[in-house]
Protein backbone atom coordinates (compact mmCIF):
# COMPACT_ATOMS: atom_id res chain seq x y z
CA UNK A 1 0.00 0.00 0.00
CA UNK A 2 1.46 3.49 -0.79
CA UNK A 3 0.39 6.36 0.86
CA UNK A 4 1.42 10.27 -1.18
CA UNK A 5 1.05 13.27 0.22
CA UNK A 6 0.43 16.60 -1.96
CA UNK A 7 0.58 19.49 -0.56
CA UNK A 8 1.22 23.76 -1.40
CA UNK A 9 4.15 25.66 0.32
CA UNK A 10 4.16 28.88 1.39
CA UNK A 11 5.39 29.88 -2.69
CA UNK A 12 2.34 27.68 -4.42
CA UNK A 13 4.85 25.33 -5.59
CA UNK A 14 3.00 22.07 -5.55
CA UNK A 15 4.53 19.14 -3.98
CA UNK A 16 3.88 15.62 -3.39
CA UNK A 17 5.88 13.05 -1.16
CA UNK A 18 5.31 9.10 -0.59
CA UNK A 19 5.12 8.72 3.54
CA UNK A 20 4.00 5.18 3.55
CA UNK A 21 4.83 2.26 1.45
CA UNK A 22 4.00 -1.06 3.08
CA UNK A 23 2.96 -4.47 2.90
CA UNK A 24 -0.42 -5.20 3.67
CA UNK A 25 -1.97 -8.56 5.44
CA UNK A 26 -5.61 -8.36 3.86
CA UNK A 27 -7.24 -6.22 1.09
CA UNK A 28 -10.54 -5.94 4.01
CA UNK A 29 -11.49 -1.91 3.92
CA UNK A 30 -11.49 -1.55 7.58
CA UNK A 31 -8.00 -3.00 7.67
CA UNK A 32 -6.38 -0.63 4.90
CA UNK A 33 -7.97 1.95 6.74
CA UNK A 34 -6.35 1.13 10.04
CA UNK A 35 -3.05 1.07 8.41
CA UNK A 36 -4.01 4.72 6.84
CA UNK A 37 -4.62 5.96 10.29
CA UNK A 38 -2.10 4.59 11.65
CA UNK A 39 0.18 6.54 8.62
CA UNK A 40 -1.47 9.78 10.03
CA UNK A 41 -0.72 9.54 13.23
CA UNK A 42 2.91 8.70 12.95
CA UNK A 43 3.49 11.72 11.15
CA UNK A 44 1.79 13.76 13.68
CA UNK A 45 -1.20 14.20 10.28
CA UNK A 46 -4.77 15.06 12.65
CA UNK A 47 -6.65 16.39 9.65
CA UNK A 48 -6.87 15.68 5.91
CA UNK A 49 -9.07 17.48 3.18
CA UNK A 50 -8.96 14.49 0.85
CA UNK A 51 -8.54 10.99 0.00
CA UNK A 52 -7.96 9.94 -3.49
CA UNK A 53 -8.26 6.56 -4.02
CA UNK A 54 -9.43 3.80 -7.16
CA UNK A 55 -12.65 2.51 -7.17
CA UNK A 56 -12.31 -0.20 -5.21
CA UNK A 57 -14.79 -1.83 -2.76
CA UNK A 58 -12.91 -2.18 0.11
CA UNK A 59 -11.25 1.48 -1.10
CA UNK A 60 -14.91 2.79 -0.28
CA UNK A 61 -15.02 0.64 2.94
CA UNK A 62 -11.67 1.99 4.25
CA UNK A 63 -13.12 5.74 3.70
CA UNK A 64 -16.35 4.95 5.40
CA UNK A 65 -13.99 3.51 8.65
CA UNK A 66 -11.56 7.03 8.81
CA UNK A 67 -14.78 9.03 8.12
CA UNK A 68 -15.80 7.35 11.70
CA UNK A 69 -12.87 7.64 13.37
CA UNK A 70 -12.23 11.40 12.63
CA UNK A 71 -15.66 12.31 13.59
CA UNK A 72 -15.11 10.24 17.03
CA UNK A 73 -11.69 12.49 17.50
CA UNK A 74 -13.19 15.52 16.12
CA UNK A 75 -10.79 15.92 13.05
CA UNK A 76 -13.09 15.30 10.33
CA UNK A 77 -13.39 18.23 8.31
CA UNK A 78 -16.48 19.83 6.76
CA UNK A 79 -18.66 17.04 7.70
CA UNK A 80 -16.56 14.57 5.56
CA UNK A 81 -18.44 15.76 2.34
CA UNK A 82 -14.98 16.37 0.87
CA UNK A 83 -12.68 13.39 1.97
CA UNK A 84 -13.70 10.98 -0.54
CA UNK A 85 -12.35 12.11 -3.85
CA UNK A 86 -12.43 8.83 -6.60
CA UNK A 87 -9.61 8.42 -9.02
CA UNK A 88 -10.48 9.90 -12.83
CA UNK A 89 -8.08 7.81 -14.48
CA UNK A 90 -9.53 4.92 -12.86
CA UNK A 91 -12.97 5.44 -13.66
CA UNK A 92 -11.95 6.79 -17.39
CA UNK A 93 -10.31 3.48 -17.36
CA UNK A 94 -13.14 1.21 -16.75
CA UNK A 95 -15.43 3.10 -18.83
CA UNK A 96 -13.58 2.55 -21.83
CA UNK A 97 -11.59 -0.33 -21.03
CA UNK A 98 -14.73 -2.97 -20.93
CA UNK A 99 -16.61 -1.02 -23.87
CA UNK A 100 -13.48 -2.72 -26.37
CA UNK A 101 -14.69 -5.73 -27.23
CA UNK A 102 -16.99 -4.20 -29.83
CA UNK A 103 -13.48 -3.67 -31.69
CA UNK A 104 -12.28 -6.47 -30.14
CA UNK A 105 -10.91 -8.50 -33.69
CA UNK A 106 -9.84 -5.38 -34.65
CA UNK A 107 -8.03 -4.70 -32.34
CA UNK A 108 -6.36 -8.31 -31.86
CA UNK A 109 -5.24 -8.90 -35.32
CA UNK A 110 -3.31 -5.35 -35.17
CA UNK A 111 -2.27 -6.51 -31.78
CA UNK A 112 -0.81 -9.92 -33.68
CA UNK A 113 0.72 -8.21 -36.14
CA UNK A 114 2.97 -5.33 -33.75
CA UNK A 115 3.68 -9.03 -31.40
CA UNK A 116 5.46 -10.61 -34.76
CA UNK A 117 7.35 -7.89 -35.08
CA UNK A 118 8.78 -7.53 -31.64
CA UNK A 119 9.41 -11.67 -31.24
CA UNK A 120 12.61 -11.36 -32.35
CA UNK A 121 15.44 -9.01 -33.64
CA UNK A 122 15.72 -10.48 -37.23
CA UNK A 123 11.92 -9.44 -37.79
CA UNK A 124 12.30 -6.01 -36.26
CA UNK A 125 15.08 -5.50 -39.06
CA UNK A 126 12.65 -6.97 -41.34
CA UNK A 127 9.79 -4.62 -40.84
CA UNK A 128 12.21 -1.80 -40.72
CA UNK A 129 13.63 -2.63 -44.36
CA UNK A 130 9.87 -3.04 -45.71
CA UNK A 131 9.60 0.55 -43.54
CA UNK A 132 11.71 2.02 -46.49
CA UNK A 133 10.80 0.29 -48.88
CA UNK A 134 7.38 2.09 -48.29
CA UNK A 135 9.52 5.39 -47.86
CA UNK A 136 9.23 5.89 -44.29
CA UNK A 137 12.11 7.56 -42.34
CA UNK A 138 12.42 5.02 -39.26
CA UNK A 139 12.73 6.99 -35.89
CA UNK A 140 10.79 4.37 -33.89
CA UNK A 141 8.99 1.52 -34.13
CA UNK A 142 5.74 0.45 -33.28
CA UNK A 143 4.85 -0.14 -29.60
CA UNK A 144 3.52 -3.44 -27.71
CA UNK A 145 0.27 -2.65 -25.65
CA UNK A 146 -0.67 -3.53 -22.22
CA UNK A 147 -4.50 -5.49 -22.50
CA UNK A 148 -5.35 -4.21 -19.43
CA UNK A 149 -4.74 -0.24 -20.62
CA UNK A 150 -6.84 0.59 -23.31
CA UNK A 151 -4.84 4.36 -23.11
CA UNK A 152 -1.61 1.54 -23.84
CA UNK A 153 -3.84 0.10 -27.07
CA UNK A 154 -4.79 3.53 -28.00
CA UNK A 155 -1.00 4.86 -28.44
CA UNK A 156 -0.41 1.43 -29.88
CA UNK A 157 -3.20 1.48 -32.84
CA UNK A 158 -2.21 5.10 -33.14
CA UNK A 159 1.62 4.57 -34.19
CA UNK A 160 0.17 1.64 -36.50
CA UNK A 161 -1.96 3.29 -38.39
CA UNK A 162 0.71 5.46 -39.51
CA UNK A 163 2.86 2.23 -40.54
CA UNK A 164 -0.79 0.92 -42.21
CA UNK A 165 1.15 0.66 -45.54
CA UNK A 166 3.88 -1.37 -44.50
CA UNK A 167 1.82 -4.00 -42.87
CA UNK A 168 -0.23 -4.28 -45.80
CA UNK A 169 3.09 -4.85 -47.86
CA UNK A 170 4.21 -7.26 -45.21
CA UNK A 171 1.06 -9.43 -45.41
CA UNK A 172 1.35 -9.74 -49.13
CA UNK A 173 5.25 -9.63 -49.57
CA UNK A 174 6.66 -11.74 -46.00
CA UNK A 175 5.96 -15.47 -46.61
CA UNK A 176 6.69 -15.72 -42.50
CA UNK A 177 4.43 -13.07 -41.48
CA UNK A 178 1.37 -15.02 -43.37
CA UNK A 179 2.34 -17.73 -42.31
CA UNK A 180 2.43 -16.74 -38.81
CA UNK A 181 -1.40 -15.92 -39.06
CA UNK A 182 -1.79 -19.81 -40.35
CA UNK A 183 -0.48 -20.82 -37.39
CA UNK A 184 -2.29 -22.08 -33.72
CA UNK A 185 -1.93 -19.62 -30.45
CA UNK A 186 -1.12 -20.52 -26.99
CA UNK A 187 -4.80 -21.90 -26.82
CA UNK A 188 -4.76 -23.52 -30.09
CA UNK A 189 -6.98 -21.22 -31.92
CA UNK A 190 -6.19 -19.89 -35.04
CA UNK A 191 -4.97 -16.52 -34.47
CA UNK A 192 -6.79 -13.06 -35.52
CA UNK A 193 -4.97 -11.30 -38.37
CA UNK A 194 -3.27 -10.15 -40.42
CA UNK A 195 -5.76 -7.12 -40.60
CA UNK A 196 -7.56 -6.26 -43.62
CA UNK A 197 -8.90 -2.92 -44.42
CA UNK A 198 -12.54 -2.94 -42.10
CA UNK A 199 -9.68 -3.76 -39.29
CA UNK A 200 -7.87 -0.81 -40.03
CA UNK A 201 -11.15 1.43 -40.58
CA UNK A 202 -12.17 0.80 -37.18
CA UNK A 203 -8.91 0.83 -35.84
CA UNK A 204 -8.96 4.60 -37.07
CA UNK A 205 -12.71 5.37 -35.79
CA UNK A 206 -10.89 4.03 -32.26
CA UNK A 207 -8.71 6.09 -32.23
CA UNK A 208 -10.52 9.54 -33.70
CA UNK A 209 -13.10 8.55 -31.27
CA UNK A 210 -10.59 8.29 -27.73
CA UNK A 211 -8.15 11.19 -28.40
CA UNK A 212 -9.90 13.38 -26.39
CA UNK A 213 -10.23 10.61 -23.93
CA UNK A 214 -6.38 9.73 -24.25
CA UNK A 215 -5.70 14.13 -24.12
CA UNK A 216 -7.68 13.83 -20.62
CA UNK A 217 -6.11 11.45 -18.93
CA UNK A 218 -2.68 12.73 -19.49
CA UNK A 219 -3.97 15.99 -18.76
CA UNK A 220 -5.36 14.73 -15.26
CA UNK A 221 -2.28 11.81 -14.51
CA UNK A 222 0.09 15.15 -14.13
CA UNK A 223 1.52 15.04 -10.55
CA UNK A 224 4.02 18.36 -10.84
CA UNK A 225 1.26 20.71 -11.45
CA UNK A 226 -2.59 20.85 -10.21
CA UNK A 227 -5.22 19.09 -12.15
CA UNK A 228 -7.92 19.46 -9.68
CA UNK A 229 -9.61 22.23 -11.71
CA UNK A 230 -9.73 20.30 -14.88
CA UNK A 231 -11.64 17.48 -13.96
CA UNK A 232 -15.31 18.99 -14.14
CA UNK A 233 -14.19 20.29 -18.13
CA UNK A 234 -12.66 17.65 -18.93
CA UNK A 235 -15.71 15.24 -17.77
CA UNK A 236 -17.60 18.22 -19.64
CA UNK A 237 -15.78 17.79 -23.03
CA UNK A 238 -16.31 14.17 -22.92
CA UNK A 239 -19.36 13.69 -21.83
CA UNK A 240 -20.47 16.03 -25.27
CA UNK A 241 -17.81 13.99 -27.13
CA UNK A 242 -19.96 10.33 -26.06
CA UNK A 243 -23.43 12.36 -26.99
CA UNK A 244 -21.82 13.62 -30.26
CA UNK A 245 -21.28 10.09 -31.29
CA UNK A 246 -23.98 8.48 -30.16
CA UNK A 247 -26.13 10.97 -32.67
CA UNK A 248 -24.13 9.49 -35.23
CA UNK A 249 -24.93 7.02 -37.61
CA UNK A 250 -21.94 7.15 -39.92
CA UNK A 251 -20.61 3.81 -37.96
CA UNK A 252 -22.94 1.74 -36.16
CA UNK A 253 -20.44 0.13 -34.44
CA UNK A 254 -18.85 2.88 -32.47
CA UNK A 255 -22.18 4.46 -31.63
CA UNK A 256 -23.03 1.25 -29.98
CA UNK A 257 -19.80 1.83 -28.32
CA UNK A 258 -20.77 5.10 -27.42
CA UNK A 259 -24.26 3.88 -26.19
CA UNK A 260 -22.36 1.64 -23.34
CA UNK A 261 -19.43 4.32 -22.70
CA UNK A 262 -22.59 6.63 -21.43
CA UNK A 263 -24.18 4.16 -19.41
CA UNK A 264 -21.23 3.58 -17.55
CA UNK A 265 -20.16 7.28 -17.67
CA UNK A 266 -23.67 8.54 -15.96
CA UNK A 267 -23.00 5.46 -13.77
CA UNK A 268 -20.49 7.39 -11.83
CA UNK A 269 -20.81 11.07 -12.74
CA UNK A 270 -24.14 11.96 -13.96
CA UNK A 271 -26.00 12.93 -11.18
CA UNK A 272 -23.71 16.08 -10.10
CA UNK A 273 -25.23 15.79 -6.58
CA UNK A 274 -23.26 12.68 -5.48
CA UNK A 275 -19.83 13.89 -6.74
CA UNK A 276 -17.12 15.27 -4.79
CA UNK A 277 -18.28 19.56 -4.17
CA UNK A 278 -14.16 19.94 -4.56
CA UNK A 279 -14.37 18.96 -8.45
CA UNK A 280 -16.76 22.16 -8.97
CA UNK A 281 -15.18 24.46 -6.40
CA UNK A 282 -11.45 23.99 -7.89
CA UNK A 283 -12.85 24.93 -11.33
CA UNK A 284 -14.92 27.95 -10.17
CA UNK A 285 -11.57 29.17 -8.03
CA UNK A 286 -9.75 29.00 -11.93
CA UNK A 287 -9.94 32.78 -12.74
CA UNK A 288 -10.49 31.87 -16.52
CA UNK A 289 -13.63 30.07 -16.08
CA UNK A 290 -15.27 31.04 -12.25
CA UNK A 291 -18.73 30.07 -12.32
CA UNK A 292 -19.26 31.04 -16.68
CA UNK A 293 -18.09 27.33 -17.41
CA UNK A 294 -21.06 25.55 -15.06
CA UNK A 295 -23.20 28.24 -16.35
CA UNK A 296 -22.06 27.11 -20.52
CA UNK A 297 -22.04 23.30 -19.53
CA UNK A 298 -25.33 23.20 -18.21
CA UNK A 299 -27.06 25.52 -20.76
CA UNK A 300 -24.65 22.80 -23.74
CA UNK A 301 -26.71 19.78 -22.04
CA UNK A 302 -30.40 21.35 -22.19
CA UNK A 303 -30.45 23.25 -19.09
CA UNK A 304 -33.20 25.58 -18.55
CA UNK A 305 -32.26 28.84 -16.95
CA UNK A 306 -33.81 28.17 -13.75
CA UNK A 307 -31.80 25.30 -13.54
CA UNK A 308 -28.38 27.06 -14.17
CA UNK A 309 -29.41 29.99 -11.38
CA UNK A 310 -30.04 26.37 -9.08
CA UNK A 311 -27.05 25.08 -9.49
CA UNK A 312 -25.02 27.89 -9.92
CA UNK A 313 -26.40 29.34 -6.24
CA UNK A 314 -25.69 25.69 -5.18
CA UNK A 315 -21.76 26.08 -5.68
CA UNK A 316 -21.41 29.30 -4.66
CA UNK A 317 -23.36 28.45 -1.10
CA UNK A 318 -20.77 26.00 -1.54
CA UNK A 319 -17.97 27.98 -1.67
CA UNK A 320 -19.23 30.80 0.83
CA UNK A 321 -19.74 27.83 3.73
CA UNK A 322 -16.19 26.62 2.81
CA UNK A 323 -14.77 30.30 3.67
CA UNK A 324 -16.62 30.48 7.16
CA UNK A 325 -15.31 27.27 7.71
CA UNK A 326 -11.57 28.74 6.83
CA UNK A 327 -12.26 31.99 8.43
CA UNK A 328 -13.23 30.14 11.53
CA UNK A 329 -16.67 32.03 12.24
CA UNK A 330 -17.90 29.00 13.62
CA UNK A 331 -15.29 28.31 16.25
CA UNK A 332 -15.35 32.40 17.21
CA UNK A 333 -19.04 32.33 17.71
CA UNK A 334 -18.70 29.47 19.55
CA UNK A 335 -16.74 30.76 22.42
CA UNK A 336 -18.35 34.01 21.54
CA UNK A 337 -21.46 32.16 22.96
CA UNK A 338 -19.60 30.44 25.89
CA UNK A 339 -18.46 33.66 27.29
CA UNK A 340 -21.75 35.04 27.17
CA UNK A 341 -23.07 31.88 29.15
CA UNK A 342 -20.87 33.05 31.82
CA UNK A 343 -22.15 36.30 31.74
CA UNK A 344 -25.63 35.49 31.80
CA UNK A 345 -24.46 32.61 34.42
CA UNK A 346 -22.93 35.78 36.68
CA UNK A 347 -19.62 34.69 36.30
CA UNK A 348 -16.97 37.66 36.48
CA UNK A 349 -19.67 40.13 34.81
CA UNK A 350 -20.73 41.79 38.28
CA UNK A 351 -24.45 41.87 37.53
CA UNK A 352 -27.22 40.57 39.51
CA UNK A 353 -29.50 38.10 38.11
CA UNK A 354 -32.45 40.70 37.67
CA UNK A 355 -30.93 41.74 35.06
CA UNK A 356 -30.60 38.65 33.19
CA UNK A 357 -33.74 39.55 30.97
CA UNK A 358 -32.65 42.78 29.61
CA UNK A 359 -29.14 41.23 28.76
CA UNK A 360 -30.47 38.43 27.02
CA UNK A 361 -31.96 41.17 24.65
CA UNK A 362 -29.18 42.70 24.33
CA UNK A 363 -27.03 39.65 23.61
CA UNK A 364 -29.12 38.71 20.90
CA UNK A 365 -28.91 42.04 19.28
CA UNK A 366 -25.40 41.91 19.13
CA UNK A 367 -25.29 38.03 17.82
CA UNK A 368 -27.69 39.44 14.45
CA UNK A 369 -25.46 42.56 14.28
CA UNK A 370 -22.80 40.10 14.52
CA UNK A 371 -23.68 37.89 11.88
CA UNK A 372 -25.38 40.43 9.57
CA UNK A 373 -21.49 42.39 9.98
CA UNK A 374 -19.97 38.91 9.38
CA UNK A 375 -22.17 37.94 6.35
CA UNK A 376 -21.79 41.29 4.73
CA UNK A 377 -17.98 40.00 4.92
CA UNK A 378 -18.17 37.19 3.24
CA UNK A 379 -20.58 38.78 0.48
CA UNK A 380 -17.27 41.68 -0.07
CA UNK A 381 -14.81 38.59 -0.50
CA UNK A 382 -16.99 35.98 -2.26
CA UNK A 383 -18.85 38.13 -4.28
CA UNK A 384 -15.93 40.51 -5.55
CA UNK A 385 -13.99 37.47 -6.92
CA UNK A 386 -16.44 36.51 -8.87
CA UNK A 387 -17.60 39.66 -10.34
CA UNK A 388 -14.17 40.31 -11.16
CA UNK A 389 -13.26 40.33 -14.63
CA UNK A 390 -12.15 36.60 -15.49
CA UNK A 391 -8.64 35.98 -16.90
CA UNK A 392 -8.52 35.79 -21.04
CA UNK A 393 -7.80 32.48 -21.73
CA UNK A 394 -5.69 33.16 -24.67
CA UNK A 395 -2.95 34.02 -22.38
CA UNK A 396 -0.46 31.72 -22.91
CA UNK A 397 1.70 32.60 -20.25
CA UNK A 398 -1.23 32.24 -17.76
CA UNK A 399 0.15 30.14 -14.62
CA UNK A 400 -2.61 29.14 -12.14
CA UNK A 401 -0.85 29.25 -8.85
CA UNK A 402 1.44 31.92 -10.05
CA UNK A 403 -1.78 33.51 -10.58
CA UNK A 404 -3.04 33.20 -6.69
CA UNK A 405 0.49 33.80 -5.26
CA UNK A 406 -0.10 37.28 -6.82
CA UNK A 407 -3.25 37.69 -6.03
CA UNK A 408 -3.07 36.24 -2.11
CA UNK A 409 -3.45 39.23 -0.14
CA UNK A 410 -6.58 40.73 -2.46
CA UNK A 411 -8.13 37.28 -1.47
CA UNK A 412 -6.94 35.75 1.81
CA UNK A 413 -9.38 33.24 2.48
CA UNK A 414 -10.58 31.93 -0.69
CA UNK A 415 -6.75 31.97 -1.39
CA UNK A 416 -6.29 29.60 1.54
CA UNK A 417 -9.35 27.78 -0.12
CA UNK A 418 -7.35 27.42 -3.47
CA UNK A 419 -4.37 26.32 -1.68
CA UNK A 420 -5.96 23.25 -0.53
CA UNK A 421 -8.31 22.21 -3.32
CA UNK A 422 -5.46 22.77 -5.78
CA UNK A 423 -3.25 20.41 -3.82
CA UNK A 424 -6.05 17.75 -4.25
CA UNK A 425 -4.60 14.79 -7.29
CA UNK A 426 -7.28 14.09 -9.71
CA UNK A 427 -6.01 10.50 -10.21
CA UNK A 428 -3.91 7.60 -8.38
CA UNK A 429 -0.83 7.88 -11.11
CA UNK A 430 1.63 9.49 -8.43
CA UNK A 431 1.02 6.60 -5.64
CA UNK A 432 0.91 3.98 -8.39
CA UNK A 433 4.55 5.35 -9.85
CA UNK A 434 5.64 4.18 -6.23
CA UNK A 435 5.55 0.50 -7.41
CA UNK A 436 7.61 0.97 -10.15
CA UNK A 437 9.81 2.50 -8.04
CA UNK A 438 9.38 -0.33 -5.37
CA UNK A 439 10.67 -2.65 -8.01
CA UNK A 440 14.13 -0.91 -8.41
CA UNK A 441 14.73 -1.54 -4.53
CA UNK A 442 13.58 -4.69 -4.31
CA UNK A 443 15.42 -6.52 -7.58
CA UNK A 444 16.69 -10.30 -7.95
CA UNK A 445 20.27 -9.47 -5.71
CA UNK A 446 18.29 -7.38 -2.69
CA UNK A 447 14.91 -9.70 -2.21
CA UNK A 448 15.66 -10.36 1.09
CA UNK A 449 14.96 -6.86 2.20
CA UNK A 450 12.48 -6.59 5.11
CA UNK A 451 9.18 -4.50 4.86
CA UNK A 452 10.96 -1.69 6.94
CA UNK A 453 13.85 -1.28 5.42
CA UNK A 454 11.90 -1.25 1.55
CA UNK A 455 9.88 1.65 2.79
CA UNK A 456 12.20 3.33 4.26
CA UNK A 457 14.67 3.49 1.33
CA UNK A 458 11.53 4.12 -1.42
CA UNK A 459 10.19 7.31 1.11
CA UNK A 460 13.49 8.31 1.33
CA UNK A 461 14.81 8.11 -2.41
CA UNK A 462 11.63 9.96 -3.43
CA UNK A 463 11.94 12.64 -0.71
CA UNK A 464 15.58 13.12 -2.07
CA UNK A 465 14.25 13.22 -5.39
CA UNK A 466 11.97 15.94 -4.66
CA UNK A 467 12.50 19.67 -5.01
CA UNK A 468 12.75 21.70 -1.72
CA UNK A 469 9.90 23.28 -0.29
CA UNK A 470 9.65 26.84 1.62
CA UNK A 471 7.73 26.99 4.93
CA UNK A 472 8.60 30.93 5.08
CA UNK A 473 7.11 33.31 3.51
CA UNK A 474 8.40 36.29 1.08
CA UNK A 475 9.73 39.53 3.56
CA UNK A 476 6.71 42.25 3.30
CA UNK A 477 6.93 45.64 2.64
CA UNK A 478 7.21 46.71 6.28
CA UNK A 479 9.65 44.18 6.85
CA UNK A 480 12.28 45.52 4.16
CA UNK A 481 11.50 49.03 5.47
CA UNK A 482 12.59 47.56 8.81
CA UNK A 483 15.93 45.78 7.70
CA UNK A 484 17.19 48.65 5.51
CA UNK A 485 15.96 51.13 9.01
CA UNK A 486 18.13 48.22 10.79
CA UNK A 487 21.11 48.90 7.90
CA UNK A 488 21.41 52.60 8.11
CA UNK A 489 21.47 52.51 12.20
CA UNK A 490 24.94 50.03 11.54
CA UNK A 491 25.67 52.80 9.06
CA UNK A 492 26.03 55.75 11.14
CA UNK A 493 28.38 53.51 13.63
CA UNK A 494 25.69 53.91 16.25
CA UNK A 495 26.93 52.38 19.77
CA UNK A 496 23.89 50.58 19.86
CA UNK A 497 23.62 47.38 17.16
CA UNK A 498 20.17 45.56 16.80
CA UNK A 499 20.20 42.24 15.37
CA UNK A 500 17.02 40.95 14.37
CA UNK A 501 16.20 37.73 12.46
CA UNK A 502 12.30 38.21 11.32
CA UNK A 503 10.46 35.03 10.01
CA UNK A 504 7.43 34.51 8.81
CA UNK A 505 5.91 31.05 9.12
CA UNK A 506 3.41 30.25 7.39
Amino acid sequence: MVVTAHFLDCDWKLHKRIINFTKITSHNGEEIGKMVEVCLREWGIEKVFSLVVDNASSNNAAIDYLKRRMKSENSLLFEGKYLHMRCVCHILNLIVKDELKELDSSIKSIRNSVIFIHSSPSRLNKFREFAVLAKFSITSTVPMDVKTRWNATYKMLEVALKYRRVFERMAEEWFPFINYFHEADEKGKKRLGPPVADDWENAKAFVHFLKKFYDATLELSASKSPTSQLIYQSLVALKVEIERKILDDSDPTLKNVAHAMKLKFDKYWGNWDNMNPSIFIANVLDPRNKLQMIKVSIKKFGGTATMIQEFVNKVKLELVNLWMEYKGINDMLYIESQSMQLERDGGGSGMSSAGGGLCDELFDDVDAQNEKEQLLEISNEVDKYLADEIEKRSNQYFNLLEWWKGNETRYPIISMIAKDIFAIPSSTVASEAAFSLGKRVVDPFRSCLSPKMVEALVCTSDWLRAEEFSIWKDPTDDDLELYEEIEEIKKSKSIFYLSLNVYKFC
